[in-house]
């Protein structure tokens, strides 16, 4: 399962967009239709780990509540069986 859960957070920021954002002096990342999946730091991969534990903290909470992920292929009752 854990696997599956990884190929999914990289697929996902496959799809991230990245920018300088010159009035916080750092590169910014976020991914569409994610909302509150959005990151900041000094340099693009720093901004991409950040967006992995976004990502993460998004997906499990979704899968606490008990809400289909599209995509993705663990259904929450195989997932609170896991932990």
């Amino acid at each position: 399962m854990e696997l599956k859960f990884q190929e999914y957070i990289y697929q996902l920021l496959n799809k991230a967009h990245y920018e300088y954002d010159a009035s916080v002096k750092a590169w910014v990342g976020w991914i569409k239709n994610m909302p509150g999946v959005y990151a900041q730091g000094k340099n693009i991969e720093k901004v991409r780990s950040e967006l992995i534990s976004a990502l993460e903290d998004y997906l499990i909470v979704d899968l606490k509540r008990g809400r289909k992920i599209p995509g993705f292929s663990v259904s929450p009752r195989q997932y609170a069986k896991a932990r």
